[in-house]
């Protein structure tokens, strides 16, 4: 563990590289870093003398696809925005840390019902680790949008850390029964109900499952990358078309 607790210290970071490099004579050929709010943390290693060089990775290997088979993004705030941005026809809702801004979160009981009421109305949706977290019906002592049963809390510790694949149990929006893509999990926080809809194995033989999965919506712990399986990015964009021609009938 390079930084203590559940956030990342980049000066701790930094030093890790250091010590790397002058105690035990390892040195990075590159190290890449995500494009977006990374700055501050890219000139601190420079200054150290490290080749730093930007990757796409993050919400990008999500929106990427989407904008290749021709898909509009519209960006909008769960902390801030009182309703969802108008005619979407999809719904991503990323990985991160909401417990940070549970109670901002929380306390936005507009965005929290139109969530609610979307999903309910069966748009399609995405919603990986904290983005699922945010569906449940508690983190910690605050409520959220309660579109799935679960209540999160603090482990205080990584939990079911590391690479997994994901095998689908049934037929749902992102793929049939038996099919699967490549995956990780990494959180401290756990919820009551996981969901059951796929398998995750580790190498290890490992297994249990986890996610909430039907024919509309993705809603777990584990991140996947839709460039692992393209197939999961060409059915989640349509079913945004079907949800768009049922609202246009």
């Amino acid at each position: 563990t390079v930084c203590e607790g559940a956030r990342v210290d980049y000066s701790d970071v930094t030093a890790w590289f250091c010590q790397m490099r002058d105690e035990h004579k390892i040195d990075a050929f590159k190290i890449g870093y995500d494009r977006a709010l990374a700055g501050y943390w890219v000139d601190e290693m420079k200054s150290n003398g490290f080749d730093m060089e930007a990757v796409a990775q993050g919400p990008f290997t999500w929106s990427q696809p989407m904008r290749e088979m021709g898909a509009e993004i519209v960006p909008f705030s769960p902390l801030f925005d009182d309703r969802l941005p108008e005619n979407i026809h999809g719904l991503y809702l990323g990985g991160g840390y909401p417990e940070l801004y549970a109670e901002t979160l929380s306390g936005n009981i507009a965005m929290r019902t139109a969530v609610k009421t979307a999903l309910n109305a069966k748009l399609p949706c995405i919603a990986e680790c904290g983005g699922f977290m945010y569906l449940t019906e508690k983190i910690g002592d605050q409520p959220m949008a309660g579109y799935l049963r679960g209540a999160c809390w603090n482990t205080g510790k990584l939990c079911r850390f590391g690479y997994v694949h994901l095998t689908a149990k049934k037929d749902n929006m992102l793929c049939g029964a038996g099919e699967g893509i490549a995956a990780h999990e990494f959180h401290y926080w756990d919820c009551s109900e996981t969901g059951d809809s796929f398998t995750a194995s580790k190498k290890t033989g490992k297994q249990w499952d986890c996610i909430y999965a039907d024919d509309h919506i993705y809603a777990g712990f584990p991140h996947f990358n839709f460039y692992a399986e393209p197939k999961f990015a060409e059915r989640f964009y349509k079913a945004c078309l079907r949800y768009r021609e049922k609202q246009n009938a």
